[in-house]
């Protein structure tokens, strides 16, 4: 039986991909740290090896017998993208540490396929929408530095004969979401909410289980080995249009006033600092560089994933809201 181990298993992505990998039939082994919300996984049928991210001999052991790697484990939150100053220590653990144990492990291993989790945190500021995959390279916050920096080290042990492939997710939702949906949910609450231009910018959100079927769509194609995929939706939406469909799903939502970048830019710096009192994380939106993402275009192109993968989303955003509603509710009436 083909065995995978997957870091970030406790995560709302890695659950997904722990799911989809074992309607395959794979053997699943999740790499946990001590910390982690080890619940729900404890539920299904998975091996669980508890660790730290430094611990290079217990790395080895996860890795031994492992057909192939998913690399999802991240210190990441709803305003990790958005934030700067924090410093990379913050991050260096999960995209560093562990990403360089693995990466030896699984060359030691003769791993058939390490897949890694990055982000579209990694590329420029002024990149052009739908941005490629091609795009510049030049993150603003420490989380896509960070990011980057372990793409590094992935590429040089495919140069060195492991075979890898990158992910680039962009924003993800879905049921075990713990960051964006839940602080969003605590904006809905808000009286008024001030959008630039309206909401009318697009952009892109994907739902977990499509990103989980592209991972798994990484590890069936030799066409993908030493590639970079964006792991979008393919379909970016006005963001007055999801506030739309979360309206209709569940009878609420803040009414909308439309601000020019200029009148928005003033609010956002006198209302910071408040921000996390209603939405812990999404605070970091209205810091420079989130609001310089709120007041324009911001998608990607998957035509690569879709070539060489065959990826077609199958969830559009309401349907995914719903199924994520849905799973809140059962979760309360349990």
């Amino acid at each position: 039986m083909t065995r995978a181990l997957v870091t970030g298993a406790t995560g709302m992505l890695g659950s997904h991909l722990v799911e989809r990998l074992l309607t395959a039939h794979v053997e699943v082994r999740a790499f946990v740290r001590p910390t982690s919300d080890t619940h729900y996984l404890e539920t299904l049928p998975v091996e669980i090896v508890t660790a730290n991210a430094t611990d290079r001999a217990a790395i080895r052991q996860a890795v031994a017998g492992s057909h192939w790697v998913f690399h999802l484990a991240s210190d990441f939150d709803a305003g990790s993208a958005f934030r700067t100053g924090e410093g990379l220590e913050k991050y260096n653990e999960a995209d560093l540490h562990l990403t360089e144990g693995l990466l030896l492990a699984s060359q030691e291993a003769s791993v058939r396929r390490l897949v890694y989790a990055s982000s579209v945190s990694v590329y420029s500021l002024n990149a052009a929408s739908p941005i490629a995959e091609s795009a510049p390279l030049d993150p603003v916050s420490d989380y896509g530095r960070s990011k980057l920096a372990a793409e590094g080290r992935v590429r040089a042990y495919q140069q060195q004969g492991l075979p890898t492939v990158i992910l680039r997710p962009c924003i993800i939702y879905g049921p075990r979401d713990r960051h964006f949906l839940p602080a969003a949910m605590r904006l809905a609450q808000l009286p008024l909410l001030p959008l630039i231009d309206g909401g009318r910018n697009l952009i892109d959100l994907v739902y977990a289980g499509d990103v989980a079927e592209l991972m798994w769509k990484a590890t069936q194609s030799d066409a993908a080995v030493g590639k970079v995929y964006n792991a979008a939706s393919g379909a970016p939406r006005p963001l007055r249009e999801l506030l739309g469909d979360y309206r209709q799903l569940t009878g609420r939502a803040p009414r909308t006033c439309a601000m020019s970048a200029g009148a928005f830019e003033r609010f956002a710096r006198l209302t910071h600092r408040y921000w996390g009192r209603y939405a812990p994380g999404l605070e970091s939106l209205l810091s420079p560089v989130g609001v310089s993402y709120m007041g324009r275009d911001v998608y990607y192109d998957v035509s690569r994933a879709r070539s060489d993968l065959d990826y077609a989303p199958q969830v559009n955003f309401k349907q995914g809201v719903a199924l994520t509603l849905a799973y809140v509710g059962n979760r309360a009436a349990a």
